[in-house]
Order: structure tokens, then C-alpha cells, then sequence
């Protein structure tokens, strides 16, 4: 990769075949001598149309490059990106680890006094020299190197480390800490020395339960959407956990759903608490908070439904993807007094109340279609959507022959142990 500030030639073809076939455009130019890299160039074209959406700030500038697909494919999103500085905020020095092609240090250092922004990879070690000058981030300081190493040998104390490690190996993707590329685990003890705080992105599949024991003196896990579509965990540490051994204070967990432009279309939070066993910060019980128990639905706080609960008329909420990662059922029926679980495993709750705020879908039933009523559904657009029940929503759309819906939606779950289908519309 070859390129500077002043290959004008570049840029001009990027913008003039923008829209061109990319295949077309190899063949047309093959041979011919250019003054530039022609397959950097159509790199160039696939990643701005690949990804128009998720770096469209990124993007504004015209003079960016990316290194690779694969960088591209890796990056945060724009909007999670943004959500991190956000949580981080205001810090003097930070450093990221793994800044691959840049979005969270980009953003991070926006807010930041300085910040070192560490990768291994020399091509994307210097699209990131290149594109943080091009931006005009000049309070960032890239290092071409293991970030591991850096910071083991750092004098410096950083306010933030942030670190996204990279969950593909030799058999394709991975989730599990021990599994990526650093592995975090081992290095907490030493990060702590270094840092205030550290933030530590992680894959959407990540265990919490498994997380939280691993990683007992974590302090806060959120699980981040992009436009209902889990994009990460983010687990945060800092020195808060040791603050009174008689009094530890409790974990936060946060679902929240980001929309294609940063703004946070929902947001629940609540707490984990813990117990102390004089070393740490152990979570008491995290599937007592977590989960819910039909024997014991006093102690969890969480009602069930009654058939009169389901009449056209009331509401019926199906919790988005963070809150379905999280699963915060006691936390979340606290939270709404009024709503109530149609079934222990369907994780759909209902409600005589609108509740605008409601994380997730929020529509109204219409009706309860039996097996003869189900008859009129027949090529209408309608959304299926089945949840502790035993038919698969494709196989359930072709036996009643309806068709992809939009605003309307039928629920086939279960109410106790008994088959049920609910008719509603999305508010």
C-alpha cells in the first residue's frame, strides 16, 4: 500500500467509477499502467459501498483508505464507536490495544487528551498513521508493535486502556476470552497496575454468566445493539470494586440499542449485586437475577399471564436483542410493575398498560385466532414470530400461506403448557 495526501489520481478514480462494476474495472484496466495500485483502488470502492452505512462519518472525509476487507468487516460500528467514547468520556491519556482500522480510537480520542492506539498488522498500522493525519486527530500517537508488550514497558499510567482482541483464529471465529487473540484474562491483573479503568469489547456470543466469573471485579457488562441487532458485549473495570470491603458495590448491567447515527433508541439498566470473599468481588447468584423460576415466581418478582391477561386491547412486549442477551426478567418486571411473562421460556411478556419506554417491540393484540379464524390469514402480510413453540417461523408461514408482513405480527408461543397464537400490530 502506497499512498499519500497528494495522489490526487487516486481519489479522482475512486469518486469517478464509484458505481462502476467492480469486475468490469479489473478487466478494463488490466495491463495498463497506472499511477497508482489498481486492486488498492478497487479495494477502495468495495469498502465505501460495503460499508456506506456503518462508517458514514468515517466515510465523509473522501481521502480515507482502508486497508482491507477484512479490516472493514472487523471495525465497530460508527454508532457503537460513538457509544464507547461516550461511556469513557473525558480521559487525560488513554490507549488502545488493538485499534485495527481506527473507529473507536478515532472516537475515543475526540474526547481524549492523548492517546496511543497500538496495531501489529504493518498495512494497518500505516492506514491508521495515514488516516489519523488525514482526519486531523493529531493528539493520537500510532504504534506499529505488540500492544502487550508496549504497555508492559510503558512508564506511563493511563487513564483508559481499551481493547477489542481479535476473535478469528486458524478454524475461523471465536467468542470465549481464552480463545481470542490477546487473551485478557491474564492480563487483567497487570492492566490494573497500569490503568484506571479498561474496557474490554467482546464478542456478542460471550457467556455472562461465564464472564462474570471469570472476571469477578468487573464492574459494569452492557450488551450493545445497532438497530436491534446484538453487536458486542462491553465489560468495564476499575478500582470502584475494592472501594469497602463491608460494602461492595454492585455490578451495572445495561441493555442498550443504538440507531444507525449513535442515538440510543433504549436503554435498561440495572444491578447485579454482590458478596465479598475478602479478595474479590464474587456476583451472588447471577442466575437468581438473571433468570426466572415458575416455583418460585414470589421471590423473583416475576408474574405470569393468565388467558384474560391476553384480550384484544392490552399490549404485548417482546424484549430486544441486548435484552435477550442480558436477560434481566426479575430486574425488568421490578422495573414494570404491570407487565406480566406469558410463559417461563417465552420470554414475551403482556400488559393491560402502554409502556412507550418498553425495551424492545411494543404492539397491540388484536386478537386470539383459533384454528378455524386462522383460515383468513391466508395471503395477508404478516409477520411470524414463535417463541416456545415447537414449529420453526418459516414452516408456520407456509402451513397458514402468509406472506412477509410489516406492521402486523402473529405470536405462536404457549400459555402454561397450552398452544397459543396472538394477533397484534407494532405501535
Amino acid at each position: 500500500m502506497k499512498i499519500n495526501s497528494y495522489d490526487k489520481t487516486f481519489f479522482e478514480f475512486i469518486e469517478v467509477n464509484a458505481k462502476e462494476d467492480l469486475s468490469r474495472l479489473k478487466l478494463k484496466y488490466h495491463g495498463k499502467s497506472l499511477p497508482f495500485d489498481l486492486d488498492f483502488a478497487l479495494l477502495q470502492i468495495e469498502c465505501r459501498r460495503k460499508y456506506a452505512i456503518k462508517m458514514k462519518n468515517f466515510l465523509s472525509n473522501s481521502n480515507v483508505v482502508f486497508p482491507s476487507i477484512l479490516a472493514a468487516e472487523q471495525a465497530s460500528h460508527e454508532s457503537i464507536a460513538t457509544f464507547h467514547a461516550s461511556i469513557i468520556g473525558n480521559s487525560e491519556r488513554s490507549i488502545d490495544m488493538t485499534s485495527g482500522l481506527g473507529i473507536d480510537a478515532f472516537a475515543i480520542a475526540r474526547n481524549s487528551g492523548s492517546l496511543i492506539a497500538c496495531e501489529l498488522d504493518p498495512e494497518r498500522f500505516q492506514a491508521l498513521t495515514y488516516n489519523k493525519e488525514i482526519l486531523g486527530l493529531f493528539n493520537i500517537t500510532v504504534v506499529n508493535g505488540d500492544s502487550v508488550r508496549f504497555i508492559s514497558d510503558s512508564r506511563n499510567h493511563f487513564n483508559t486502556v481499551f481493547i477489542d482482541p481479535a476473535r478469528r483464529n486458524k478454524n475461523g471465529r471465536v467468542y470465549n476470552f481464552k480463545d481470542c487473540q490477546p487473551d485478557v484474562i491474564p492480563l487483567i491483573k497487570e492492566l490494573r497496575n497500569k490503568a484506571d479503568r479498561i474496557f474490554i469489547k467482546a464478542s456478542p456470543l460471550l457467556d455472562i454468566s461465564q464472564t462474570i466469573r471469570d472476571i469477578p471485579d468487573l464492574t459494569a457488562i452492557r450488551a450493545v445493539s445497532v438497530m436491534g441487532e446484538c453487536k458486542e458485549i462491553l465489560v468495564e473495570i476499575n478500582n470502584l470494586c475494592y472501594n469497602s470491603e463491608d460494602n461492595p458495590i454492585p455490578i451495572v448491567a445495561e441493555a442498550v440499542d443504538l440507531n444507525n447515527n449513535g442515538e440510543i433508541s433504549s436503554r435498561f439498566t440495572y444491578k447485579i449485586p454482590r458478596i465479598n470473599d475478602r479478595l474479590t468481588c464474587v456476583p451472588q447468584s447471577y442466575n437468581d437475577i438473571s433468570t426466572d423460576n415458575p416455583i418460585n415466581s414470589i421471590y423473583n418478582g416475576i408474574l405470569y399471564a393468565g388467558k384474560e391477561d391476553i384480550s384484544p386491547g392490552n399490549y404485548i412486549y417482546e424484549p430486544n436483542a441486548p435484552m435477550m442477551k442480558l436477560a434481566p426478567w426479575n430486574a425488568l418486571s421490578t422495573s414494570y410493575p404491570s407487565i406480566k411473562k406469558l410463559s417461563p421460556s417465552s420470554h414475551l411478556f403482556v400488559s393491560t398498560e402502554f409502556i412507550p419506554d418498553f425495551p424492545g417491540r411494543k404492539l397491540l393484540i388484536d386478537s386470539l385466532p383459533d384454528k378455524k379464524s386462522r383460515k383468513s390469514l391466508h395471503g395477508k402480510p404478516i409477520n411470524i414470530v414463535t417463541r416456545n413453540y415447537p414449529v420453526a417461523p418459516d414452516i408456520l408461514r407456509k402451513q397458514l400461506g402468509v406472506k412477509e408482513g410489516d406492521l402486523d405480527f402473529l405470536y405462536a408461543s404457549r400459555l402454561d403448557k397450552t398452544p397459543i397464537f396472538i394477533l397484534c400490530h407494532k405501535l
